[in-house]
């Protein structure tokens, strides 16, 4: 009996269970509280619209270009309407300039959220300053902005009262100079202003604010952390290492942007910026020594301004690697020289021919990027330099090898960017050097090239620099060429 008692209510709890999940079977539950739905919906709406299918717009065009000519848009079927903002700035045939149909677009958008989204999205990848109504259509949308109290564009409305985004003729400035000196990161501002887009990277909007970014990059280096600006300038660029724009007009002007705060003159650059720009333009155009037609759009001063900084690194790499193979004492009489002629601006060019066992060095695989020569028929430890002054080419050698001048358009004149010399490339006949008096130099008439004697006295010094005066008016003193 007293187990019977206590079954009992054991098998009563478990029948009312029973019955209750009988009752939740049959009921359907919502898969989602309706404020969580709500926050999924209004995600998955938020995301930039992207266009149909090629051949949905090529059926919405038709359509509209069939109702352009009473202007009776309202005949456009719905759902070609609502494609109608991607075909306003088409790349082909761009639809923008039909009377009309912009306002039935806008009036379009003020019913439909999508139809505001895709005008946004359109406005932003079709962007041209100069294209037709593209100014009417960034006032349209700021006043579709103001009128519709949609809550998915909420970031639009704020980022258009930061930056005056939807301003066709000064939203890429403003953008352009967040970029280049806000405090933000240049991910958070592209992620504000919506270029954070694949598809938007690379459209009309984004290319305005790099047009932007580098005219501003000239004027405001010099008001700001040199390294800093620098670093958001190449961060906008070329996100995730590439070029924003890789076309040879765009390579051009990034080049012509980056170089232009140095192209009229002005303060050099620090070593640590000039390192950072010229690796940049290396890494996204090459050497212009070796790839030349890609530097044909940026221009004959931007082009020659990057050979003298590459010049620099060249001859700088070439005197450590003296350190590091040749046995001459005095050659830091010749590094202070040539150091001299660099910062006079004399040197426009330089490139180097280097033995064997100079070749295959690491530090010259690595600092110099293929950026020179070999040099063949000569020891093994032995390099030369060869450097474009003016006119002239000249050529030192390392170790015991004497100082040799031609004019460029000499028949035996060696030429900067060959990937291999002979030593007889660079050891016919040149220039004369004259003497110079007032250090007791004789020089070296025979044209058979300068011994580096009397270093201490500025004895080949003084011959080598009245030589340069003569041929390019440049004159320089033992305060510019002796060693500190």
């Amino acid at each position: 009996m007293a187990e019977s008692s206590t079954l009992t209510p054991t098998r009563e709890v478990l029948g009312r269970l029973a019955a209750a999940v009988k009752v939740l079977r049959a009921t359907k539950l919502p898969e989602a509280e309706a404020s969580a739905q709500a926050l999924v919906d209004l995600g998955a709406a938020g995301r930039a619209p992207k266009p149909p299918e090629k051949s949905m717009l090529d059926q919405a065009r038709s359509s509209i270009l069939a109702a352009a000519q009473s202007r009776a848009y309202t005949q456009v079927p719905a759902k070609y309407l609502r494609e109608a903002p991607w075909l306003l700035w088409a790349v082909k045939q761009p639809l923008a300039g039909l009377p009309g149909l912009l306002d039935a677009v806008v009036a379009l958008a003020m019913r439909h959220g999508s139809v505001r989204r895709k005008l946004i999205q359109a406005w932003l990848l079709g962007f041209d300053a100069n294209a037709p109504m593209i100014e009417a259509a960034g006032h349209a949308i700021r006043r579709l902005l103001a009128e519709t109290p949609d809550a998915r564009l909420d970031a639009w409305r704020n980022v258009d009262r930061a930056l005056n985004l939807f301003d066709a003729r000064f939203g890429p400035r403003r953008v352009a100079d967040a970029i280049l000196t806000a405090q933000r990161s240049v991910a958070a501002i592209l992620q504000e202003v919506g270029l954070d887009d694949p598809v938007q990277a690379g459209g009309g909007y984004a290319r305005a604010v790099q047009g932007e970014v580098l005219m501003q990059f000239a004027t405001t280096l010099p008001k700001a952390h040199p390294d800093e600006i620098v670093a958001r300038c190449l961060a906008f660029l070329a996100p995730g290492g590439r070029l924003r724009f890789e076309e040879p007009g765009a390579q051009g002007a990034v080049a012509r942007g980056l170089l232009a705060p140095w192209l009229r003159g002005g303060s050099p650059p620090s070593d640590a910026t000039r390192a950072e720009i010229q690796a940049f333009l290396l890494r996204a155009l090459g050497d212009p020594r070796l790839r030349p037609q890609h530097w044909r759009e940026a221009g004959d001063e931007a082009t020659a301004l990057m050979r003298r900084w590459l010049a620099r690194a060249s001859l700088k790499l070439f005197f450590d690697l003296i350190d590091d193979y040749a046995l001459d004492d005095h050659w830091r009489y010749r590094e202070a020289f040539w150091a001299a002629c660099l910062n006079k601006g004399l040197i426009e060019d330089a490139w180097l021919a280097l033995g064997k066992r100079v070749f295959a060095s690491a530090r010259a695989l690595k600092d110099l990027n293929g950026a020179y020569a070999r040099l063949e028929g000569a020891s093994g430890d032995q390099s030369v330099l060869l450097m474009r002054i003016g006119s002239y080419v000249f050529c030192d050698w390392s170790h015991n090898g004497k100082l040799r001048a031609w004019q460029a358009d000499w028949k035996n004149a060696p030429h900067l960017g060959a990937r291999s010399y002979s030593r007889d490339d660079l050891t016919g006949k040149g220039l004369p050097f004259p003497p110079n008096a007032q250090f007791g130099s004789r020089g070296a008439p025979d044209g058979d090239g300068l011994s580096h004697i009397g270093s201490k006295r500025s004895y080949w010094q003084g011959s080598a620099a009245e030589l340069i005066a003569r041929r390019t008016g440049v004159r320089l003193s033992p305060t510019d060429w002796m060693p500190r």
